[in-house]
């Protein structure tokens, strides 16, 4: 039903179409479980500045693509402060931490969310509530434990994968 992965941006690619991004993504990204890929390129990250991107999918629709790529670590930080705010008001919001671009949460129904990005162009779609909400937890869970893994020594999130397994309990 949901498919999200995330990518880190390879550390000497730079992007300048989107277009060549979208269809060709592995020029500019590394997958975050391909972690001899990202093992290759360790002494090049910049452990505060992690470019990179989250492509979200709902069965065939894209709900989030290479377009969209930033500071992958912090979107999903911010992801999870939206989950937050989501399950204590029924909606959440916030910015991508490095550009103008808006995602937010609303509750529709007991069991439909709105999901919403707004940036130079909008994408509103009701999605199921608790099928969204665990596949995010399983993306940001993914994410920072791979981080956690492959870069050990430089990668510290512990407290972000604790928020998730809080989170994880009050939806389920």
């Amino acid at each position: 039903m949901f498919e999200i992965k995330s990518y880190l941006k390879r550390p000497q690619s730079t992007i300048t179409d989107l277009n060549d991004v979208v269809n060709f993504p592995e020029r500019y990204f590394i997958e975050i479980t391909d972690s001899l890929a990202l093992k290759s390129v360790v002494e090049e990250w910049d452990y505060f500045y992690l470019d990179g991107a989250i492509s979200m999918k709902y069965y065939d629709e894209k709900l989030m693509d290479f377009r969209l790529w930033d500071l992958i670590d912090q979107l999903w930080a911010y992801f999870l402060n939206v989950i937050t705010e989501f399950i204590k008001k029924g909606e959440g919001s916030t910015y991508f931490p490095d550009q103008p671009v808006e995602l937010m949460l609303k509750k529709v129904s007991n069991h439909s969310l709105e999901f919403t990005i707004t940036g130079s162009k909008s994408m509103e779609v009701i999605l199921p509530k608790d099928d969204f909400l665990i596949a995010l937890l399983d993306g940001a869970e993914q994410f920072f434990t791979c981080m956690s893994d492959t870069f050990s020594s430089d990668c510290d999130y512990s407290n972000e994968l604790m928020e998730i397994e809080n989170l994880r309990a009050s939806i389920v």
